[in-house]
């Protein structure tokens, strides 16, 4: 585990929590934190399907309110409210941001931010020894409805020293 602080999006959560992967998080970040815009989004999504992820079951995650004064320093931007939260709150606190959405992705770079995504996160868990195989994974995340291209999953193997 590292001592950097993560901050997270929707998906990471969403994903993670459906192929049964959300107990990587805390091992390989401290602390973690989602802005309440991001348990929103979930517990919307728990409207839609039941068994949608509630964030505040983990003990591990913490919950946070995101300053006004925060959001409304980023650049002008269509990212969704969670996306801005994440970003908003990594810049405030020196935190990697977890987020999956490419426009997303390459907002917060442009802010210099760091970032990682559920695959990224998957790549370090497998260095960390933490997962076996890669492959498996994000052929489960895929079956989820994970929007994986096949680009970055080539790449990934290759990184993760697979097999194509």
């Amino acid at each position: 585990m590292t001592d950097a602080p993560l901050v997270c999006d929707t998906t990471i959560f969403l994903y993670l929590d459906r192929v049964g992967l959300i107990g990587l998080l805390p091992r390989l970040f401290g602390p973690i934190c989602a802005p309440y815009q991001v348990a929103l989004e979930l517990d919307m999504g728990r409207m839609l399907r039941q068994d949608t992820l509630d964030p505040r079951i983990l003990t591990w995650l913490q919950i946070v309110e995101i300053a006004q004064d925060d959001l409304d320093r980023l650049p002008s931007n269509r990212l969704g409210s969670g996306e801005r939260a994440v970003i908003a709150h990594a810049i405030s606190r020196g935190s990697t941001a977890g987020l999956d959405d490419r426009l997303a992705r390459e907002f917060a770079e442009s802010l210099g931010l760091h970032v990682i995504g559920i695959v990224g996160l998957l790549l370090r868990a497998k260095e960390a020894k933490l997962l076996e195989d890669l492959r498996p994974h994000l052929d489960h995340l895929r079956s989820q409805g994970f929007h994986l291209g096949e680009d970055v999953y080539r790449e990934a193997l290759h990184l993760a020293n697979e097999a194509l």
